[in-house]
């Protein structure tokens, strides 16, 4: 720590908060320079399981295990 002490603004802090309430799965990166935020992202996931005999179900290439597939 470089021992400088920063406050992020309110609009800030919503906007990061927002981003958390929003999501379901995924993660909020909180970018920081210089002791300040200066980008948040929001990356959310959204995967499709097989559906139990579906024929054009899909499935995310992240879930996917080779092995079960024979």
């Amino acid at each position: 720590m470089n021992g400088r002490k920063s406050d992020i603004e309110p609009h800030i802090l919503r906007e990061i908060m927002s981003c958390i309430a929003d999501i379901a799965y995924g993660e909020v990166v909180v970018t920081i320079h210089d002791t300040r935020v200066v980008q948040v992202e929001k990356r959310e996931k959204r995967r499709f399981d097989v559906a139990a005999g579906g024929k054009n179900a899909l499935r995310g290439s992240l879930d996917r295990d080779p092995a079960s597939h024979r």
